[in-house]
């Protein structure tokens, strides 16, 4: 369920939605920017269950980064946007996150990241970047991400631990 803010109305045809609804049955990804899933730990009744947060924000993702333990986090995934034919979004698991150093450029955004077992860091736009030192790791993935979703492997479909 999606809990809409005030201005942030999603556009549904008219035959689904009620004049007063304020919780919609689905999202619509219409943001040109990347989005990400963030697939965490969270206690509930004594137990520990896998949640996964759709991100809409580079910084609302680091937010959440500064507030979540390490030890909790399971995956972050990017959604980033296809231009040639087929699915509009494709989905691709990040190996590693990074606050850019203290020096460099603000065009670089406020994060870097490698894909999957990718070697190459990049920014948001997935534009290659150099070495710089006094970057921050900020999220590190224990181990190679699967191929997509459908993995009996994928960190939202494990059992809880």
């Amino acid at each position: 369920m999606f809990i809409t803010a005030p201005g942030l109305v999603q556009h549904l045809h008219p035959t689904q939605v009620a004049p007063p609804q304020t919780h919609w049955p689905a999202i619509t990804l219409a943001l040109e920017r990347p989005w990400y899933l963030l697939v965490h730990e969270v206690a509930c009744n004594g137990r520990k269950l896998s949640q996964t947060s759709l991100v809409a924000w580079d910084t609302t993702l680091l937010d959440l980064l500064a507030r979540i333990p390490v030890a909790d986090l399971s995956g972050i995934a990017r959604l980033g946007r296809r231009r040639e034919a087929g699915p509009s979004w494709a989905l691709e698991w990040i190996g590693a996150l990074w606050a850019p150093a203290p020096g460099e450029s603000p065009a670089l955004g406020p994060l870097l990241l490698q894909l999957g077992t990718d070697p190459q860091l990049r920014n948001i736009d997935l534009l290659p970047v150099g070495e710089a030192a006094g970057r921050r790791l900020l999220y590190e993935a224990v181990r190679a991400r699967p191929a997509g979703p459908g993995s009996a492997d994928h960190p939202a479909r494990r059992p809880p631990t």
